[in-house]
């Protein structure tokens, strides 16, 4: 999925700049990037003169691999068939990407910020977002999306751990995607709680969500955003196994009673 994708990616970029685990999601060599707040050169959702859904994919190429900052740009596909183009802020670590479907217009932009902006200082700018979602990626670092629909804009803020952590003015804003209006809608239709303010993380994701994704046959939602973000050293496999065996005893059970039957 498209929005899975480019989702997952953003955890692929940080433990790829971490220099050890566990992955620090608070890197001040990332992207610094005040356009969130100036709306230089463009206001959001265009990014850098990149606007999804807009944008041509080449002049999207041109743009980064003209602006002096942004250095070491290449081009991936990815497994649904597009193709990401990576890049990185001078000499600091892997931290943006700018994706197309079908290679003709840009769908999303990632940027991982440096922790240079505050929650308070975005939504003084934009307003009040609308929903929200997140998950520790360790017991102290929380990954928070915070949803604006109407700019279209998705930004991540630092939470210190759900447990105890909670989101206040001065939370930072590590992370933006950028989308274009239909892939909004797709995460508009996930897993999410409604922005109610500012508190403690354990009451705004207590896992009882306010709206909840459409499933794809019988799967679950159709784009778990932010459960998707985990870390791979703390994913064992259990649960696929466990999904695995309980998937495979009907069918053992059955082909028995037929052989048992044929005797």
């Amino acid at each position: 999925m498209k929005l899975r994708l480019i989702i997952l990616a953003l955890l692929v970029a940080i433990v790829s700049a971490a220099c050890q685990p566990p992955p620090e999601l608070r890197n001040p060599e990332f992207l610094t990037d005040d356009s969130l707040l100036t709306g230089e050169p463009c206001e959001a959702p265009c990014w850098r003169g990149i606007v999804p859904g807009e944008t041509s994919w080449r002049d999207a190429r041109i743009i980064v691999e003209d602006d002096p900052q942004l250095v070491e740009p290449t081009v991936n596909e990815t497994e649904d068939g597009g193709q990401v183009l990576v890049f990185q802020d001078d000499d600091g670590p892997q931290c943006c990407q700018v994706y197309t479907q079908d290679g003709e217009t840009v769908t999303q932009i990632l940027t991982l910020l440096a922790p240079n902006i505050t929650l308070g200082e975005v939504i003084e700018r934009y307003g009040e977002p609308e929903y929200m979602s997140g998950a520790d990626v360790t017991s102290d670092q929380t990954l928070v999306l915070i949803i604006f629909p109407d700019v279209p804009l998705g930004l991540y803020a630092f939470g210190s751990g759900v447990e105890t952590g909670e989101l206040t003015p001065e939370s930072e804003i590590i992370g933006a995607i950028y989308l274009d209006p239909a892939d909004m809608d797709e995460l508009l239709n996930t897993d999410l709680y409604y922005w109610e303010g500012y508190g403690p993380l354990a009451e705004m994701l207590d896992g009882e969500f306010d709206i909840v994704g459409e499933t794809v046959d019988g799967e679950g939602d159709s784009g778990d955003v932010i459960e998707e973000i985990d870390i791979p050293a703390d994913d064992d496999g259990s649960t696929a196994d466990e999904s695995a065996d309980a998937e495979a005893t009907p069918e053992s059970t059955e082909t028995e009673d037929a052989a048992s039957s044929e005797g």
